[in-house]
């Protein structure tokens, strides 16, 4: 797969970013490259690796406690936009 103007311009679109100048040929640069190191990890002969179970599995993981909810104000209260107790965001469907 090659990174062109026109699928830096399509992830801009849906990561909601702008990207100028010298900027994009770095980030097209950065993301091609990390295309061929995946490209090269799928070459690999993995038939006798046997998978992890779980990459945490010995690390300290924090105890699950259920905890009050925030109400709806305290939800909303650094909210750019609002509308009738929601938050609104980009539309991200459509013209």
């Amino acid at each position: 797969m090659e990174i062109d103007d026109k699928l830096l311009e399509k992830l801009q679109a849906l990561a909601l970013v702008e990207i100028k100048g010298q900027e994009k040929e770095k980030i097209k640069r950065d993301l091609q490259n990390i295309l061929e190191f995946f490209n090269k990890i799928n070459q690999l002969d993995l038939t006798n690796v046997e998978p992890l179970f779980h990459p945490l599995s010995s690390g300290k993981l924090r105890k699950d406690e259920p905890i009050e909810p925030l109400n709806r104000e305290e939800a909303l209260q650094n909210v750019k936009r609002k509308e009738d107790g929601y938050i609104v965001g980009p539309r991200t469907y459509g013209d």
